[in-house]
């Protein structure tokens, strides 16, 4: 390398790093959506600002926790098709992380056999949630 382009080599590296970190600075994951099938067994998965910012007017997700024994998770998925709701209580191995469900601010997803019981729940996280 000349001496010219080895002067620039730390400038335009920084440039380079300050362009790739500002690009994806305020990015933000909103999703939504519900599934149902006709045995009754269903998942929702998405995050609760992609829920609450959704276009459908029936479209919501929540975990509600009444007491240390009543837990609930109820979701509904709103489109010009219909609107696909669910609902479940968790069992003994997903009550276990409900109180995570309760404050989490990232992606879920969350499924339900035919007799409404919880029995997937994932939680992720990353800093495209962070606008919660």
């Amino acid at each position: 390398m000349n001496r010219t382009k080895k002067a620039w080599a730390p400038f335009v590296s920084l440039l380079a790093l300050a362009a790739s970190s500002t690009a994806l600075a305020g990015a933000q994951t909103e999703s939504a959506y519900c599934y149902k099938a006709a045995d009754g067994s269903g998942y929702c998965s998405g995050n609760l600002l992609g829920f609450r910012n959704h276009s459908g007017a029936n479209t919501y997700a929540r975990f509600n926790q009444v007491n240390s024994t009543s837990r609930t998770f109820l979701g509904s998925y709103t489109t010009a098709a219909g609107t696909t709701t669910g609902s479940c209580v968790p069992d003994a191995a997903m009550a276990t992380r409900w109180t995570k469900a309760m404050s989490h601010q990232g992606y879920f997803a969350i499924y339900w056999n035919t007799a409404g019981t919880c029995y997937q729940l994932y939680l992720y996280n990353g800093s495209q949630y962070a606008s919660f």
